[in-house]
């Protein structure tokens, strides 16, 4: 290693704009185009807005990208403890209560089994329930409470590399860790059944692993020259699994996911991210994008079962472009109390807690 981390990293609105962007698009791809086009999740149609919003779910492989720099961040300096207490204090309040408002908007306001409008999003129970509320479910073959709480799994195997660095001690050796890291990704390609799949999941590596780079190059961990060729490959490698992503969802949704329109994106992905390594976008002025930020995590956790289900309720009701505005209105709003009456009040009481227990502890 040639440069540590900075002792004190300072927040950057950018990647807080970046996560809304992210969280938003997925938002207006699900209520204007993915609910409609299957599943039968959705009796509106957008057809003016599907068009363009079909690309929205794009906006999980940014937030990846955006895990992988921000996670680094956070974890360094952090003991294993530490490490794993923050990413509790983190994941689990709002979801503990995101989960438990959907388990009970499904298993009250869902259409019946077998009727128009059901979908097997919503085969919900309370064992099922139970086991969502680990976080686990994706590990032991439970379905999810959520369409949306797939991504959590794939989080949460990140999370235990990174946990694997700071127990061994390998944050000296990130170069030569995220190379292999890409050469395994290389060989078991996007399509791979592998067992590591859990694990190392190359579907969305390159994301997580370019997101890692930028913010080595942020912090000038390395010399350059050794972090472009990576960035690099992790380009190529993720444009392999864009193409590959869109031909599944070419052939899910029956319309045409243009690959050029993928590369497009992700390329202003890359763009973005080196403009904010190198200094050069930093939205200072606009600390306001620190609330945006942090209202992601309970939207995206909220939107999409409740969503999908309020459109059932309300679509014969309501002129459809007003209901979209008012559902999306309404996630920001419900987000907004999660983060101000959950994650604010009993986030840091939970962490002291945790902290407490573990350090009562005995080591070995």
């Amino acid at each position: 290693m040639e440069s540590p981390f900075p002792k004190h990293p300072v927040r950057l609105y950018a990647i807080d704009s970046l996560r809304f962007l992210a969280a938003f698009s997925v938002v207006i791809y699900h209520y204007t185009f993915r609910g409609y086009y299957a599943d039968t999740l959705n009796p509106v149609a957008y057809p003016a807005l599907g068009s363009v919003s079909k690309y929205g779910y794009l906006g999980v492989n940014l937030f990846f990208m955006i895990s992988g720099y921000v996670i680094l961040m956070s974890a360094y300096k952090k003991s294993l403890w530490q490490f794993f207490v923050s990413r509790i204090t983190r994941l689990y309040p709002a979801y503990w209560v995101a989960c438990t408002l959907t388990f009970l908007v499904v298993w009250f306001c869902a259409p019946a089994k077998n009727t128009a409008g059901w979908s097997y999003y919503y085969d919900v129970s309370i064992p099922k329930y139970i086991v969502n509320l680990t976080m686990l479910q994706s590990f032991i073959g439970v379905v999810n409470v959520d369409g949306v709480y797939w991504t959590l799994g794939v989080e949460l195997s990140f999370y235990l590399l990174i946990s694997f660095l700071i127990f061994y001690k390998l944050f000296d050796y990130l170069v030569p860790i995220l190379s292999g890291w890409l050469v395994v990704t290389a060989a078991m390609g996007p399509a791979s059944t592998n067992h590591f799949i859990l694990l190392l999941f190359p579907k969305y590596s390159p994301f997580f692993i370019a997101g890692m780079l930028f913010y080595l190059l942020h912090t000038k961990y390395a010399t350059p020259w050794k972090l472009y060729p990576l960035l690099g490959i992790s380009f190529l490698l993720a444009t392999r699994s864009i193409v590959y992503e869109s031909g599944e969802y070419s052939q899910y949704f029956k319309q045409d996911f243009s690959p050029l329109v993928c590369l497009a994106l992700l390329t202003s992905f890359y763009v973005v991210f080196w403009l904010i390594a190198r200094g050069w976008l930093t939205l200072a002025a606009y600390s306001w994008l620190a609330l945006a930020g942090t209202l992601t995590y309970p939207l995206y956790l909220l939107h999409h079962n409740i969503g999908f289900i309020l459109f059932y309720r309300l679509g014969n009701s309501l002129n459809k472009y007003l209901l979209l505005v008012f559902l999306v209105g309404f996630m920001f709003s419900s987000a907004y109390l999660i983060h101000a009456l959950v994650e604010k009040k009993f986030s840091q009481a939970l962490g002291k807690n945790l902290s407490r227990r573990l350090n009562a502890i005995p080591r070995v």
